[in-house]
């Protein structure tokens, strides 16, 4: 097993949706997590995320099965965010411009907690804070 993955939204939901500007993009990381044999670890409130997302701006019948999908499926670990982790990104969110997002600082946090810097996510939060993102600040 190779380097954990943590995963955003912004990932995910590329991957889904055909019609998405990174779909292409999302849908090659995603072959080379699954070549790579990478531990792939979805934070609890991205798994959230991408269910109301989906629910809002594609179908509730597209965000249930994707939802089912992602709790049967042995490519993912659903984490739930505990204290430290909690902690931790209360001080990256500290340190953020307002524009960035809690959510986005969850996911850095879970990346700090699992020692890893790779994140299957576009935000450009992301890479200004010395992450990289699968795909675009390194090598498939």
């Amino acid at each position: 097993m190779t380097n954990p993955v943590i995963i955003d939204s912004s990932g995910l939901i590329s991957f889904i949706s055909d019609t998405d500007s990174n779909h292409q993009l999302a849908v090659s990381i995603s072959q080379s997590i699954k070549k790579e044999k990478n531990s792939v670890i979805l934070p609890g409130e991205i798994f959230s995320e991408i269910v109301n997302v989906l629910g809002k701006k594609v179908s509730h019948n597209i965000a249930l099965q994707t939802a089912h999908h992602i709790l049967n499926s042995k490519d993912f670990a659903i984490v739930e965010t505990n204290t430290e982790i909690r902690e931790g990104a209360l001080e990256i969110f500290r340190n953020q411009a307002q524009s960035v997002s809690f959510t986005d600082c969850l996911v850095m946090a879970f990346a700090d907690h699992y020692h890893t810097k790779t994140i299957f996510g576009f935000d450009e939060v992301f890479r200004k804070n010395k992450y990289q993102r699968l795909g675009l600040d390194n090598a498939l």
